[in-house]
């Protein structure tokens, strides 16, 4: 995507702090406010998923509009964001100290995305460091609150696992089985190891958040002013293979010391597997692409997509190889930002 020279109106800045402001406004009061508490364990579980939906949705479009307000104004503007956000989030908890834990979550991934972007690092870089920059943001909202309160960074976690496993034994469901294990048995072992489900899948929505944000990023840009790198076209995006061996290299070593009684090891091979699986699954469709346009055939790549919505284990397993193979190959010049130079 070339940068265009337009320039934007005063009234369409005015537009985007607003819309910032509103999305800033949200990230504060979703996550942090008591809205929806009730006292079963349905209407438990009701606010709490609803609250992470919506906050992973915010997630996915309100940093990629911090990024554009920086670069149409002025770097000063992110102290003016953070400090909306502060006081957001103090107004959202009633208190300063809560307001602490829950800034970072909008903070850390505007700001970011836009130093990423002034760093002029490839879409792949960028993508990757926004992802972890936006789990610290819910690492400190989600787990570093309860662990520097009680001690146990999982408090949250296994209150809402408390949660479904009640709605579960309410429904009579708690007999069933999932691959010969009952779900009382798989309830009982996730609270006791909650970071085998709670990391992975802030790590996971991370990711998706890193991605839609550029995304979101390049959308906005398309009336220029940001110097973004381009983008390239979907079937010529990869995996660098630094990533992939680093990956790969923590999930075996994980696994490894697993075999040896490390108690932490379960948890973080879950987390090395996430950070394996997705880009490299998300290469492996990149390759799919690549094939089905190779032989003038859309149907594959469509095919591929429906399979990885209906059967994701296993149609993101052989993505995931599909993946890991195309990340080997040498890139050709100016894809994904490579090959030409690019940090």
């Amino acid at each position: 995507m070339e940068v265009s020279d337009r320039t934007e109106s005063r009234d369409l800045r005015w537009l985007l702090a607003l819309t910032a402001a509103v999305g800033t406004f949200l990230l504060a009061f979703v996550p942090g406010g008591a809205w929806l508490s009730g006292g079963t364990a349905a209407d438990v579980l009701m606010s709490a998923t609803l609250k992470q939906l919506l906050t992973v949705l915010l997630l996915f479009v309100v940093p990629s509009l911090w990024a554009r307000l920086i670069w149409r104004t002025s770097p000063w503007v992110a102290a003016a964001l953070a400090a909306l956000a502060f006081g957001f989030a103090w107004f959202s908890c009633k208190g300063a100290a809560d307001a602490l834990y829950l800034a970072p979550l909008s903070i850390l991934p505007g700001v970011g995305l836009y130093a990423l972007q002034r760093l002029k690092l490839s879409n792949f870089r960028t993508v990757l460091y926004a992802s972890f920059l936006t789990l610290a943001g819910m690492f400190v909202c989600v787990c570093l609150r309860d662990l520097l309160e009680s001690g146990d960074a999982y408090v949250s976690c296994r209150a809402l696992i408390d949660a479904y496993a009640q709605v579960l034994e309410q429904g009579g469901a708690m007999e069933l089985s999932v691959a010969g294990v009952s779900l009382k048995e798989l309830v009982g072992a996730y609270r006791m190891n909650p970071e085998t489900v709670c990391m992975p899948f802030m790590l996971g929505a991370a990711m998706c958040a890193g991605l839609s944000n550029t995304l979101f990023s390049h959308l906005w840009n398309k009336r220029g002013g940001a110097e973004l790198r381009p983008l390239p076209a979907f079937q010529q995006w990869r995996c660098e293979r630094w990533y992939v061996v680093l990956a790969a290299t923590l999930t075996i070593s994980m696994m490894l010391l697993g075999m040896f009684g490390l108690a932490a090891a379960g948890a973080l091979s879950s987390v090395a597997e996430v950070m394996w699986r997705m880009p490299c699954a998300l290469g492996g469709l990149c390759a799919v692409r690549r094939a089905s346009l190779k032989l003038k055939k859309g149907w594959i790549f469509w095919c591929a997509c429906a399979a990885l919505v209906v059967l994701p284990s296993i149609a993101s397993m052989i993505l995931m190889l599909l993946g890991m193979l195309s990340s080997l190959r040498k890139p050709q010049a100016n894809e994904n930002g490579e090959g030409n130079g690019e940090r």
